[in-house]
């Protein structure tokens, strides 16, 4: 039986390489936050977003019923107390964690994940994409039973996600085994435009 999934958006990074907020970048028919909202909810499961700001949460996103947007636990303290937000928040088994800035996950590529976890045994606290020789630890999935060890890492003030995730049982998804932009981040400017160049490819046929 498959567990609950809870997904969860996590915008509350400084976007300091950017330089502007990544989750308001214009993409598709909104932007990198109302499109990625959108695959969630195609995919089936209700939605959390943690962002430092939420005033900056579109009306139209904030309103779905779907969806929920709550502030950072800890503001400034990275990806790390956005999952203890979230996993404090959340009842679900497991939860869908996403960064903000994943330009091309969409529904197919999150059911191709959720399906790489069903298809294993159920002793994984951890499913991470493995691609462009590292882990993808934003784009996974988390066990709540998880919680003590994120609660234990944002009290000894433990920031970096992999040092954390050494201690986890991860299955790791096989490189190939999801479409490789969807594991791609837009960091900057220059890679934001590198995706909308490939945008520009799959939907005109035009390099």
């Amino acid at each position: 039986m498959q567990p609950s999934i809870h997904a969860v958006i996590l915008a509350g990074g400084k976007s300091s390489r950017m330089g502007v907020p990544k989750e308001q970048l214009p993409w598709r028919e909104g932007t990198f936050l109302t499109e990625l909202v959108k695959e969630v909810a195609a995919a089936g499961m209700p939605c959390l977003i943690v962002s430092n700001e939420p005033e900056r949460i579109p009306a139209e996103v904030a309103g779905r019923p779907s969806v929920r947007v709550t502030p950072d636990l800890v503001p400034s303290a990275g990806p790390v107390s956005g999952l203890v937000t979230a996993l404090r928040l959340c009842t679900e088994e497991v939860l869908l964690v996403l960064s903000c800035d994943l330009p091309f996950m969409d529904r197919e590529q999150i059911a191709r994940l959720v399906a790489c976890a069903d298809d294993q045994e159920a002793g994984w606290e951890a499913v991470i994409p493995y691609a462009q020789d590292r882990l993808h630890p934003l784009c996974a999935l988390y066990r709540k039973s998880t919680q003590p060890v994120w609660e234990q890492a944002l009290e000894q003030g433990e920031l970096r996600l992999m040092k954390t995730i050494q201690k986890l049982a991860v299955l790791q998804v096989p490189d190939g085994w999801l479409d490789p932009w969807a594991l791609f981040n837009a960091n900057t400017p220059e890679e934001y435009d590198i995706a909308c160049r490939e945008e520009k490819r799959r939907t005109t046929g035009q390099q």
